[in-house]
């Protein structure tokens, strides 16, 4: 599983200081995350890597390819929300397969890429407020669809479709929303933690 550096991860806090120095309304989202992430990798000198920024991996499965001698790592970058005890991050968007559910399966079971979670909670003191980043990394096995999808109906009406593996995770499919894939990933199967974060 590849991983940040010490230093990428340093470059990493500098940027979203800066981020946030400038903008206090909200966290880094993810698509800004993944370019900060990708200019993060990219300072570590003592490495030679060739870096592929893809962007739109809710499509394609992944936002980032890394090349390091003759070796392959797809990343994804997530960054979620943290509720008591799961984390809630939004996925792949699957309305080319048209609602076919065993096509939608089939590829959500053949990324095999290495995924970034990098939640980040707002906490408000006397100070004003403070954003509170954590990254974590895991593998493709707690995003795999293992059961068969049961049609839902969501808290606002809408039509959903759910099922839930053995590691836990909860995956939802929304129609509505061009048939996105969403996870809710139990934080006690998140062992792999590396650094917090405090701006």
């Amino acid at each position: 599983m590849y991983k940040l550096t010490n230093e990428m991860i340093q470059n990493l806090e500098k940027d979203l200081k800066i981020f946030h120095s400038l903008f206090r309304g909200g966290r880094c989202e993810a698509w800004q995350l993944e370019e900060l992430i990708v200019k993060a990798i990219k300072s570590d000198y003592s490495k030679s890597e060739k870096i592929t920024w893809i962007g739109k991996g809710h499509d394609v499965g992944k936002d980032v390819r890394i090349e390091t001698n003759d070796k392959v790592n797809d990343i994804q970058i997530k960054s979620g929300k943290i509720k008591k005890i799961s984390m809630v991050v939004s996925s792949h968007r699957t309305g080319r397969f048209k609602g076919d559910l065993n096509k939608i399966t089939e590829f959500l079971n053949s990324n095999k890429y290495d995924t970034f979670l990098i939640p980040c909670r707002e906490e408000k003191n006397e100070l004003g407020k403070r954003f509170i980043y954590k990254i974590f990394y895991a593998d493709s096995n707690i995003f795999k669809v293992e059961n068969g999808w049961e049609p839902k109906i969501g808290k606002k009406g809408g039509k959903m479709f759910f099922t839930q593996n053995s590691k836990g995770t909860k995956i939802f499919l929304r129609p509505s929303m061009s048939w996105q894939i969403w996870y809710e990933i139990p934080l006690s199967i998140l062992t792999n933690f590396t650094r917090e974060i405090i701006l």
